[in-house]
Order: structure tokens, then C-alpha cells, then sequence
């Protein structure tokens, strides 16, 4: 291969570099907008457990009140206390799994623009490799 060759072989590689690290940029946005739709999905399903708990416990209260049953009585309190526990148990693992697939994505994301980097130098590296073949061919 001649001068001109290596030349062109150097400019392509600067280029497929390019390419690459522009491509990396857009997984790793891809990342982090999943990053955020993770943690709006765990935000809304919190929401949405509490206002199921808000609902049970107001129709054990109805049941009980209609039933002729002191709302204030040890049963219907150790009732509501359970749906409670378990409404916060779920809320709580609810945005741990959120946290844990927002970080996931974030890692991602930053794994992401590290091989663009990557790709950068790697194009960087061959295009100087090849410019220096390109030099001492003639």
C-alpha cells in the first residue's frame, strides 16, 4: 500500500472512530433516560400501593362500621396494622428494585461512554500507526 493508502486508511480510522464514539454517546443517553423512567415506574407504583392501602383500609373501616363492629376494637386495629406492615414492605422493596435498576442504567450509561472513549483512542492509535507507514513508505 502506498503513501496515499495509508493515508486514507488513517482518515477512515479517524472517522469509524467518530462514528463509534457517536454511537456509544447515543446508548449511553438511551441509558439514562431509562435511568429516570426506572425510578418514575418505582415513584408511581409506591403511589399507586399507597393509595391501594388508603383504599383497604377504608373499606375495613366501612365493613366493620356497617357490621356493627367498634371501628376502634383490638381486631380491626391489629387488621389495619397488618395491611399497613405489608402496604409498606411492598412500598419499600418497590423503590429498592427502582434504586437497583436506576444504577444499573446509570453504570450502563457510564460503561457506555467509556468504550466511546475507548473507540476514540483505539482510532486515534491506528490513524497515527498508519500515518507513520503512510510517511516511511516513500
Amino acid at each position: 500500500m502506498g503513501a496515499a493508502g495509508y493515508g486514507l486508511a488513517a482518515v477512515m480510522s479517524l472517522a469509524a472512530a467518530k462514528q463509534a464514539k457517536a454511537g456509544y454517546q447515543m446508548e449511553a443517553q438511551s441509558n439514562r433516560e431509562q435511568a429516570e423512567l426506572a425510578q418514575i415506574n418505582a415513584d408511581q407504583e409506591a403511589i399507586n400501593r399507597t393509595a391501594q392501602l388508603n383504599a383497604q383500609l377504608a373499606s375495613i373501616s366501612a365493613t366493620a362500621g356497617s357490621g356493627g363492629i367498634n371501628i376502634g376494637s383490638t381486631s380491626i386495629a391489629n387488621i389495619k396494622r397488618r395491611e399497613t406492615q405489608l402496604a409498606k414492605a411492598d412500598v419499600s422493596a418497590t423503590k429498592l428494585l427502582g434504586a437497583s435498576n436506576r444504577r444499573k442504567y446509570q453504570i450502563g450509561a457510564k460503561t457506555a461512554e467509556t468504550k466511546g472513549k475507548a473507540a476514540t483512542l483505539t482510532g486515534i492509535s491506528n490513524a497515527a500507526g498508519l500515518a507513520t507507514k503512510a510517511y516511511y513508505s516513500e
